[in-house]
């Protein structure tokens, strides 16, 4: 297997299939999707049963809500991929995501985290675009800084060994967990950046959980106070 594609979902029923169906679209490389329904009390079960038939979907439940940190640690475990992408419930994969990057991985030993421009986009209540959509991304390499992430996770790719290796994702944290894992993974490997190359549709909306996390500040401050400690002592 070559890609995993992992995917929390909590309470995402009006979006989850959208957003299913868009890594099942995909094309040109081996992958399978775990989707991992994390203690939802809306729809986003019933909705995912339809899918568990499907030959490249593996569905998991959690009892009780953990955490999409948690959640996705246990389907990287879980995982049969040499490579990890994450999708979450509520955005869209664009075509050729997996298939390009495996490519770069595949020709670029050095690299173990590649990733390319997001396209931004605003929902309202009924799901629909309320403001000009941005494009997101920038180049590591050029503007690293703890106290910033310009790491897109979505439209990202990592080697599947490396996460696990710096313990995965900071399952103490909430909407920062993938900031936590690059600053990790920055201390071991190389990141590219696919300028210009665009992959994946962050949807926000009111109840996303960059929006309604009330730790992110507290959140940041620890990780970056961690990654400053690995990286120079006290």
């Amino acid at each position: 297997m070559k890609v995993s594609v992992i995917m929390p979902a909590y309470n995402a029923g009006r979006f989850v299939v959208e957003a299913v169906d868009s890594v099942l679209a995909q094309q040109g490389v081996d992958f399978e999707l775990l989707i991992g329904d994390d203690g939802s009390t809306d729809d986003t079960r019933a909705r995912l049963e339809g899918y568990r038939e499907h030959p490249r979907v593996r569905l998991f439940f959690n009892a009780t809500n953990r955490g999409a940190a948690a959640t996705r640690n246990e389907l990287i475990r879980n995982a049969r991929g040499v490579y990890i992408t994450p999708c979450d419930a509520d955005d869209l994969m664009l075509p050729d995501n997996l298939v390009r990057q495996a490519e770069f991985l595949d020709q670029h030993a050095g690299v173990g985290i590649v990733y390319a421009n997001v396209l931004m986009v605003w929902l309202d209540a009924e799901g629909r675009i309320s403001e000009a959509p941005a494009v997101l991304g920038s180049d590591c390499n050029r503007t690293w800084d703890l106290r910033e992430n310009v790491v897109n996770h979505g439209g990202s790719m990592s080697r599947r060994d490396l996460v696990l290796s710096v313990g995965g994702y900071d399952e103490s944290v909430g909407s920062v967990d993938d900031w936590s894992l690059w600053l990790k993974l920055a201390e071991i490997t190389g990141f590219h950046f696919l300028e210009g190359e665009l992959f994946y549709i962050w949807r926000r909306h009111r109840s996303s959980l960059t929006v309604v996390d009330p730790h992110r500040a507290r959140d940041t401050e620890k990780i970056v106070r961690e990654a400053a400690l690995r990286r120079h002592g006290r």
